[in-house]
């Protein structure tokens, strides 16, 4: 009864509070309606945008549906990812762009690129790709320290991602370069084992050959194999006898 009575003085006390607060009350709602406003604008603004970008990529990179569309060029799929920036659209043009440098042998131009995806979408899904691609032009330069280096960070940082059997291939190929033998044998091994697939089976193939080239990276500690060994005939015991003592030709003698 008591706490019937608490509620009904608590309630009857913001009645009051509200009834003498009007101004503000109306105020607030009308404030409360205006950001909803704004957020709504801006939400629809933001999808109206995302589809004007999609829609621009696809015009740029739709030369395998309309006949006669000119190859899209790294500058047309970079000028769809700066007028449209912080879209999915932007994101795939980036990549998209950055691949291409790559694939005409321009891998600094290319570089810059996958680097600029890695600072303005490090969240993205396809950060690991942009990763792999920086990592991909230290390789083709041939800065196999670097290379190496970019590897071992799409293996740590991405891991959910499924760029990490292609960079762990990638990196046992420079280990075995560099003479890491030992490493590269381990970064293939474990290819081989986890990953059924293609990356699997190059990886396994790679390592009957590592194993071939190098049999000084078996294990050491593995028991020796058992061999059958070979049983050679007995040589039967021989009895020496003695010589059989002649016995001369019997003839007929005739008495004289």
């Amino acid at each position: 009864m008591e706490s019937d009575l608490t509620q009904s003085e608590l309630f009857a006390k913001l009645w009051a509070w509200g009834d003498k607060n009007k101004k503000q009350l109306l105020w607030g709602l009308i404030a409360l309606v205006v950001v909803g406003v704004i957020i709504a604008f801006w939400m629809a603004h933001k999808s109206e945008t995302q589809n004007d970008a999609n829609y621009a990529l696809s015009k740029v990179t739709s030369r395998t549906v309309v006949p006669g569309t000119p190859e899209p060029t790294p500058d047309a799929l970079l000028k769809v990812a700066s007028d449209y920036p912080d879209t999915d659209a932007a994101q795939r043009a980036l990549l998209l762009a950055a691949g291409d440098l790559f694939t005409q042998g321009k891998y600094d131009v290319a570089q810059a690129q996958f680097q600029k995806f890695i600072q303005q979408y490090n969240d993205s899904a396809f950060a690991g790709q942009a990763a792999l691609g920086v990592a991909a032009c230290y390789d083709a330069e041939g800065k196999t320290s670097d290379a190496v280096s970019a590897y071992d960070g799409v293996i740590n940082r991405y891991q959910s991602q499924n760029v990490v059997p292609q960079a762990k291939l990638s990196m046992a190929r420079l280990l075995e370069g560099q003479g890491k033998f030992k490493d590269a044998r381990s970064a293939l091994e474990e290819l081989a084992r986890g990953y059924p697939g293609t990356i699997g089976s190059e990886a396994a193939m790679r390592l009957q050959e590592l194993n071939a080239a190098h049999p000084e990276l078996q294990p050491t500690n593995a028991l020796p194999q058992m061999t059958t060994p070979t049983v050679r005939p007995a040589v039967p015991a021989v009895t020496p006898t003695a010589p059989a003592t002649p016995v001369p030709a019997t003839t007929n003698l005739k008495k004289p």
